[in-house]
C-alpha cells in the first residue's frame, strides 16, 4: 500500500507526450487488451468517436501476451 501511494506521486515518463493535450482539456484513454483484439477495439472506438486520435500500441511492454 505504501509503495503504491509513493508511486502515484511520481510522474510517468510514458505520459509526457500527452501532457499538453491533457492540459488543453483533451481526454487520454489507455486500454490494455490482448494483441489479437487491438484492431477490434480500434474499430469500436472509431465507430463511437471518429474524432479520436489512436496513437498506436506498445508491443514491447504487453499487458497481455
Amino acid at each position: 500500500w505504501v509503495s503504491g501511494m509513493i508511486g502515484i506521486g511520481m510522474p510517468n515518463s510514458r505520459l509526457e507526450r500527452f501532457e499538453k493535450a491533457i492540459a488543453d482539456g483533451q481526454i487520454l484513454m489507455m486500454v490494455d487488451v490482448p494483441k489479437t483484439r487491438v484492431e477490434e477495439f480500434e474499430e469500436l472506438i472509431r465507430g463511437h468517436h471518429p474524432e479520436a486520435e489512436i496513437e498506436g500500441t506498445e508491443p514491447t511492454i504487453p499487458a497481455f501476451p
